[in-house]
């Protein structure tokens, strides 16, 4: 990408200008993107605002990117997982979705007819379906619109790795989604 190409090099330069615009265009997705790791908002926001000020203090250093979303994206994630292997344990599927719960309104919760609340409980057991690695190339795919080989130099696997894997999910997703609802309450009331 020519236009990530010069705006990192403006902003290896020293372009304020350029810095400020890698901080306004990929703060969201970074920001959205580590909160699938942690619930921790805070924590989230620090890591980004560490990112950001390291990539200042140190862009003199830095090698030439061809693009910036799956860089920036790559080091949040390893940023995270450092403080991770520290102090911290990943969130599990049961407490992210314990939380998305807790957020919603009561509003929201009223004006929910029955067949959203069908379609939430087949969402849910869905997603509980898959595994961590399953929801975050996921998220990487169909959130942040990466291809197959960022996706790999974020996860540090293989491209046929990631489209075996994505194939994979994909499958699984679609078979789930395929049961009745039924088939659903029966399974949870086993589980």
């Amino acid at each position: 990408m020519v236009e990530d190409l010069q705006i990192w090099q403006r902003f290896v330069e020293g372009d304020r200008a350029a810095f400020e615009y890698l901080v306004q265009t990929h703060y969201t997705a970074l920001f959205d993107y580590g909160l699938k790791f942690t619930a921790d908002r805070e924590k989230v926001k620090d890591h980004i605002h560490d990112l950001f000020t390291t990539l200042w203090d140190r862009r003199k250093h830095l090698s030439e990117v061809d693009q910036i979303k799956p860089y920036l994206l790559k080091s949040i994630r390893n940023r995270l997982f450092k403080s991770f292997r520290r102090s911290e344990v990943l969130l599990d599927i049961d407490d992210y979705e314990e939380q998305v719960f807790q957020d919603e309104s009561m509003e929201m919760q009223i004006i929910s007819q029955e067949s959203v609340l069908e379609r939430e409980r087949k969402i849910t057991f869905v997603l509980g379906q898959l595994t961590r690695r399953q929801r975050e190339i996921i998220h990487l795919k169909f959130y942040e619109d990466l291809s197959n080989e960022e996706i790999a130099d974020i996860l540090l696997i293989s491209r046929g790795a990631v489209a075996n894997l994505l194939y994979q999910t994909l499958k699984l997703l679609k078979e789930k989604w395929k049961l009745p609802l039924y088939g659903f309450l029966f399974i949870l009331l086993i589980v």
